[in-house]
């Protein structure tokens, strides 16, 4: 079974990878900012420590005001420089010893981490010592004094994290505005259904001033259009299939009142073709507008022949029968009226004036000897197709194939036109 990934999960997904990749990218820019800082003031502390202008000759010290202008901080917890104390003293024994054991206990993180002991020219040491995630920088002073720092490492910068954070918050809210964006792509496709299944009373107008408010305030108003058009056009055949129906009527009423006569029957036979083919007419206007319903029930198949030979009269008289009976789902009048509309072409068209109808394991057979469809099968299922040709037989066939193969259509029965031997051959499998 195929997937099928909604607008909304493709742009959702989108967005995720978007800012997953901006966090990333974020805390990597974090990180590298916070090692470099670090690494800055590292070389800033041992620059200075070796520097001759931290240094007091006279007193054999060091200038703590040149640290603290720095930035590093002072340490006076009594408790912290004690704990700092025993691990550089610690550190300084084993450095004395040549022992490296201090360069295994550090490691961690991919990263070896260790304590460092330096000496400046004149013998004398400091050192940068890690206690507790924090950097201290020792110096030792003259008479045993000692003065520690704490390396300003750890005074984090955040600015990158600020500005990849600003970016991931603007993201939410650009994903937050598309997703209600496209919100109406929904409404808007289930109005659609709506309009093609026949219902015009639709309102969809939506505000906005986006291109998806634009396409739908545009579809809205096209139907709105489509609905004025096709009232129009249904009071216009309204008007003018009574207009054309009245005389008819009133044609037939007066042959009535004549006597029997061969004119009588000229005149009968007159009306009656105008009143079928305006019958006609609306057929083919309802099956190409797509308004012709069907009431399927399940019916014998040899009922709804003899009802197309019924209506057929006399000249079914001229047509040979053979039905293996079965059962269909069908539009009983309809696909009755489309059978006999074939009937009646097999017998017009025909050389012979006659024509054949079989029936067997759910396949129909109507056969004639005559000429051949001078067009393909499917040309004769767009309504109007000859375009002005005025070949009569061709345009008269049009019009009964037109209504019977989209009757077919309606009824999902598959039409095949065969001609051998001088016959033409029409299947319609059930």
């Amino acid at each position: 079974m195929k997937r099928r990934y909604s607008l909304q999960t493709k742009i959702t997904i989108i967005f995720c990878v978007a800012i997953v990749a901006v966090c990333l990218i974020g805390i990597g820019a974090h990180i590298k900012n916070q090692r470099e800082s670090a690494l800055g003031f590292y070389h800033l502390a041992i620059s200075l420590a070796v520097s001759e202008d931290s240094h007091d000759e006279v007193n054999d010290r060091f200038i703590v005001e040149k640290f603290t202008n720095e930035g590093f901080i002072l340490i006076e917890n009594e408790t912290l420089l004690s704990e700092i104390s025993k691990i550089y003293d610690k550190e300084l024994i084993l450095r004395k010893k040549g022992d490296d054991e201090r360069n295994k206990r550090y490691k961690g993180g991919g990263e070896t981490k260790y304590n460092k002991i330096y000496t400046t020219e004149d013998d004398s040491d400091f050192g940068i010592i890690l206690y507790d995630n924090n950097a201290y920088l020792v110096l030792n002073q003259a008479n045993d004094g000692r003065v520690i720092f704490q390396i300003p490492d750890i005074v984090k910068n955040y600015t990158a994290l600020f500005i990849f954070g600003g970016i991931v918050l603007m993201l939410c809210l650009l994903y937050i505005g598309t997703i209600r964006s496209i919100r109406p792509l929904k409404t808007l496709r289930e109005k659609i259904k709506d309009f093609a299944e026949g219902n015009d009373e639709i309102e969809i107008g939506i505000q906005g001033d986006d291109e998806i408010a634009e396409v739908i305030n545009e579809f809205d108003v096209a139907v709105k259009k489509i609905r004025v058009f096709r009232q129009a056009r249904q009071l216009f055949l309204r008007n003018i299939m009574h207009e054309f129906k009245t005389p008819i009527m009133q044609g037939k009423l007066s042959v009535e009142m004549l006597e029997e006569s061969a004119y009588k029957k000229s005149l009968e036979k007159v009306f009656v073709r105008q009143e079928n083919l305006l019958n006609r007419f609306i057929s083919i206007e309802k099956l190409s507008t797509g308004e012709l319903g069907l009431d399927i029930h399940s019916y014998n198949l040899r009922d709804i022949i003899d009802y197309a030979l019924d209506i057929i009269g006399e000249r079914s008289s001229n047509i040979s029968v053979k039905i293996e009976d079965c059962k269909v789902h069908a539009d009983f009048d309809m696909l009755a009226a489309a059978i006999k509309n074939m009937l009646d072409n097999a017998l017009l068209y025909s050389s012979d004036k006659k024509a054949h109808i079989r029936a067997k394991w759910g396949e129909i057979f109507i056969s004639n000897v005559g000429k051949p469809l001078e067009f393909s099968l499917e040309e004769y299922k767009k309504p109007f197709f000859m375009q002005g040709k005025k070949q009569k037989e061709s345009r008269g066939l049009g019009f009964g194939l037109f209504i019977s193969l989209n009757i077919f259509a309606l009824h999902d029965i598959k039409t095949d036109y065969i001609y051998e031997d001088g016959k033409s051959i029409f299947k319609l499998t059930l």
